[in-house]
């Protein structure tokens, strides 16, 4: 299949045991279940990309006081380097900025250079770090802060 055959849609909580699955398969620190329900219940915006009945990626976004942030995005291996992910993206910027926001904010662990390009290259600019942010199976990893400006 293609992206043009790739299905956009709002992530509702029977949902979420794929998206876990999902995320399972890509990272070895997954967002827990309780994580996505409450974004959910909470009023963030929840994306996931369906390829007929499997899901193949899943963003969630939380938009408020004009701007936003990318929370948590996540593409199946499989489907990673052939446009899913900026598809996700675009998606999930579109979502902000019609909900209102000048800016998104996302933080992106220092080692994965795959979604560094991925930001980098649709326009997001590095802002900081956060040294020793995320977890990692041989100590703390540094996020890269990021920001793209949503009114250009």
């Amino acid at each position: 299949m293609s992206v043009a055959e790739i299905q956009l849609k709002s992530l509702v909580p029977e949902q979420i045991p794929a998206v876990i699955a999902l995320e399972q398969a890509v990272t070895e620190f997954p967002w827990t279940q309780k994580m996505y329900f409450d974004s959910l219940a909470g009023g963030y915006w929840g994306g996931g990309l369906w390829q007929g009945s499997r899901l193949v990626g899943a963003a969630v976004v939380s938009t408020g006081a004009g701007e936003s942030h990318l929370l948590n995005m996540c593409v199946a291996l499989e489907h990673q380097g052939q446009g899913y992910g900026r598809l996700l993206l675009a998606s999930a910027c579109q979502q902000a900025h019609d909900k209102g926001a000048g800016k998104m904010f996302l933080e992106v662990r220092a080692g994965n250079g795959r979604a560094l390009s991925l930001y980098q290259s649709f326009g997001f600019g590095q802002i900081g770090v956060r040294k020793d942010y995320y977890p990692g199976a041989l100590g703390r990893e540094d996020a890269i802060c990021m920001a793209l400006n949503l009114r250009q």
